[in-house]
């Protein structure tokens, strides 16, 4: 019997298994450098450990501290008057649920739910959420001992939490009917010194910036805006 030669090419052994795995490593490889290009990093830098030791990591932008304005206050409307219709000013008044004489220490805006809501000045948000009568309430600070006061709001718009910082025209809100209150309308008060000032007056900013430096008034100090006179 005549034997039978050896071929003179020897094949490899496993050589399936041999190119399975040559195949994983080559797209192991691949991948790093694929996603590196499409990031926009220069390759040689991901094939070179030391050059990439040298980039620097690429982070969050650091948000500003939200901060008082450092110049006089001069409010806007909070609300786009010619969608909204005033409804009751500053001033006493025999309350619409309560039915009893008060005062009515800011004013009320009728307009459809949902219409926006305006910071009247740069300022930090102090409080979004709910408070008692107010319903649904934003208020702002713009000054050590001045602040603004958004009522009834149907919402808040995104990102308005206290601590955050707003500016002078931003939508804080939409108007509401929550809380204490009979219809959609928006309630706004302006405060001095944690005192209610009329939002209409005429020396309304006058009042804020001369005014607001004051930690304390005096005792028996009469406050006269728009007509309505009253003791202290």
């Amino acid at each position: 019997m005549k034997r039978r030669q050896p071929n003179s090419v020897a094949r490899p052994v496993f050589s399936g298994a041999a190119f399975f795995l040559s195949s994983l490593l080559s797209l192991f490889l691949l991948l790093p450098s694929t996603a590196a290009m499409a990031r926009g990093v220069d390759l040689a830098t991901v094939l070179d450990p030391v050059a990439a030791n040298h980039i620097l990591p690429l982070d969050r932008p650091v948000a500003a501290v939200p901060s008082l304005p450092d110049r006089a206050l001069h409010f806007g409307d909070p609300i786009d008057t010619a969608k909204a219709r005033m409804t009751s000013g500053y001033g006493w008044r025999v309350h619409p649920v309560l039915k009893d004489k008060r005062l009515h220490r800011g004013v009320d805006w009728a307009a459809p739910k949902g219409t926006p809501v305006y910071a009247a000045e740069d300022g930090i948000v102090t409080m979004a959420g709910w408070r008692g009568n107010y319903g649904k309430l934003v208020t702002i600070k713009h000054a050590a001992n001045v602040e603004t006061f958004y009522a009834h709001l149907s919402g808040f718009a995104p990102g308005v939490r206290a601590g955050a910082g707003v500016k002078k025209g931003d939508v804080i809100g939409y108007v509401g009917k929550t809380g204490l209150a009979t219809g959609n309308h928006l309630y706004y008060e302006v405060a001095i010194d944690n005192e209610r000032v009329d939002p209409l007056a005429d020396d309304l900013n006058a009042q804020v910036n001369v005014l607001a430096v004051r930690v304390t008034r005096p005792d028996g100090q009469i406050a006269e805006t728009r007509g309505l006179i009253e003791a202290r």
